[in-house]
């Protein structure tokens, strides 16, 4: 098994056409996420959902996932009350060490926007995502002093290695030229030079993608709680090692098959969080929309139009079977005749979609409000502008 030599000078082009594109995608992507208010219980939704990520990639190594529902539940628990049995302690406390790196880099970075990356805190984030397990040779926050195997190469051998190493890393991030890189490229960097290092005796992918986080985070990328890339590192693991072992031996010391490949991933994964946040936004504006078109119609005046409008408001954004429609408390006692009346006034006015047997809200209606919707001129307006010279 091959090993590596660390050092911190792999090539990067930074002026790369597909590179220069791809970080200006990310920033134009973030900064969208960041400026739209989203209501708190999204937000937690998404940090249930980036713990998750950031936790999948060691318990599905080991044959065991940890679902979104489970993570939300030991979320909303009490610190010391179990959600999980205890045959999966691990993974339970794997979650709530993720949660609070997460919520650690949130508010430090919130309190001092400017902190640099130091060897302290980066031994502080290794605590916390290792604290209370039980990995064999590992000292949360504390650099290994022991050989280890990555399973593709051979890390730095000795604990003095590694100590000179991580000095190295932090001096070189800290001090220009690379301190003056675009911070998603800082992120990238560090990353990779630290999962490299490989500086703790467990948890190296972790407080990696931590670090990588953290950047990102000071650089206003993942201001939403986004965490790193680890959900695209999971998915793509066989890719995600090849690029690492190939900018180790193979690419003529560059860094940018590894940069493309993370950069594509972060992309991918701000453009799901973006389309997460819009499709709330959406719903959110169907409700008013839907209140507006009762309030028209002085349906909402009725005890017609409120028990529909209420009904409606209660559906949520997900299908309804027509049998559970009847079944509701809304309509207990209510003849079937009365339901279908509440029903045609919904789809008459393109609030309700009916198909096979299930009742939608028809979210698909607000796309006519958007900017690319055609506008609907007034009487008198010309139909075909004409060039002005």
């Amino acid at each position: 098994m091959p090993r590596w030599d660390v050092r911190f000078d792999l090539k990067i082009d930074l002026t790369d056409n597909v590179l220069v594109r791809l970080v200006e995608r990310a920033h134009a992507l973030a900064s969208v996420i960041r400026e739209i208010p989203i209501p708190p219980y999204l937000q937690m939704e998404l940090d249930a959902v980036n713990i998750l990520r950031a936790v999948r990639g060691t318990t599905a190594i080991e044959g065991s996932l940890v679902s979104t529902r489970e993570v939300q539940d030991i979320m909303n628990a009490p610190w010391n009350q179990r959600v999980l049995p205890p045959s999966r302690e691990r993974e339970e406390q794997e979650v709530r060490n993720a949660q609070t790196a997460m919520y650690y880099i949130a508010k430090l970075i919130r309190r001092f926007p400017d902190h640099p990356l130091t060897e302290q805190l980066i031994c502080e984030l290794h605590r916390q995502i290792t604290k209370d397990i039980p990995y064999e040779n590992n000292e949360p926050g504390h650099y290994r002093s022991h050989p280890v195997n990555t399973g593709t190469y051979l890390p730095p051998e000795t604990g003095e290695q590694v100590r000179i190493l991580m000095k190295g890393l932090v001096e070189w991030l800290n001090t220009p030229p690379a301190v003056n890189l675009d911070p998603i490229i800082q992120a990238l960097a560090a990353h990779f030079y630290l999962i490299s290092i490989h500086p703790f005796g467990d948890g190296n992918g972790r407080t990696s993608r931590a670090v990588e986080s953290f950047l990102l985070y000071k650089g206003k990328v993942n201001a939403r709680g986004f965490y790193s890339l680890a959900n695209y590192y999971y998915q793509k693991r066989p890719e995600y090692v090849w690029h690492l072992d190939n900018a180790r031996f193979s690419d003529e010391g560059t860094l940018m098959p590894f940069m493309l490949f993370a950069l594509n991933g972060l992309v991918d994964e701000l453009e799901s969080v973006h389309a997460d946040v819009l499709n709330e936004v959406k719903f959110i504006s169907f409700r008013d929309f839907a209140r507006e078109k009762f309030l028209s119609h002085g349906a909402l005046g009725t005890k017609a139009g409120t028990r529909g409008f209420h009904f409606l408001m209660a559906m949520g954004r997900n299908p309804i079977a027509l049998s559970e429609v009847y079944a509701s408390p809304l309509y207990k006692g209510m003849t079937r005749r009365t339901v279908q009346r509440d029903i045609k006034f919904l789809r008459e006015h393109d609030l309700v979609v009916v198909q096979d047997g299930q009742l939608t809200p028809n979210l698909d209606v607000m796309s006519q409000f958007t900017a690319t919707a055609e506008l609907e001129e007034p009487i008198g307006v010309e139909d075909d502008p004409q060039e002005v010279t």
